[in-house]
């Protein structure tokens, strides 16, 4: 993740728009959603502030594929590895380093969405909560299967506080290279998740 105000290099035009979504997520979650305009996406991606219309009808669009865009693909690795890997632990091992992985790279929509939910139109801020709600399912039903032992209110609440564990990796500067931090909260992640604390 990058939060310098230079511009980016130019990008292909195949991935401009990904390229535009990751800045203005940067932004969105570093100031408030109305003190960020369109020149200044524009000048930190690179491109003019009216050339973001190409690719997004207001900003209030671009907003919302901030938050879609980063679910609809959590989502749809969740599924497509629940559905091939018959090993529960190794497919939320998988969940969880993709996860990481992305945290890393990109703002986490969720903290997009928090700072910013009253601006997401209330149809749209419907749709962002049932993607949460279906993707945080997805692990859940892994971990009930790992953890016999957690009642479905605790497998919830511990599946949601790995989320926000692992969500949080952007805000602290670490020191560490991106490997070493992603390799740490993986490990972090699998053991809240899996390890009894009666067994630390």
């Amino acid at each position: 993740m990058s939060s310098s105000s230079s511009p980016r290099t130019a990008s292909p035009r195949g991935t401009r728009r990904q390229e535009l979504i990751s800045v203005a997520g940067e932004l969105f979650h570093e100031r408030a959603f109305d003190a960020v305009t369109n020149e200044m996406i524009g000048a930190r991606a690179g491109v003019s502030g009216p050339a973001l219309y190409r690719h997004f009808p207001s900003k209030q669009a671009l907003l919302v594929a901030v938050l879609e865009d980063p679910l609809n693909d959590l989502l749809a690795h969740a599924r497509e590895i629940a559905a091939k890997v018959t090993d529960p632990r190794k497919a939320l091992e998988e969940m969880i380093d993709y996860h990481v992985t992305r945290s890393l790279q990109n703002v986490p929509s969720t903290l997009v969405f928090l700072k910013n939910e009253h601006n997401v139109p209330e149809d749209e801020r419907h749709r962002m909560r049932r993607l949460m709600r279906l993707y945080a399912e997805e692990w859940s039903g892994l971990v009930e299967r790992l953890r016999p032992d957690l009642s479905d209110a605790q497998t919830r609440i511990l599946t949601h506080a790995v989320f926000s564990m692992i969500n949080s990796v952007p805000q602290f500067n670490s020191g560490l290279d991106p490997e070493s931090v992603g390799k740490t909260i993986q490990t972090a992640a699998i053991n809240a998740l899996l390890v009894p604390p009666d067994a630390v």
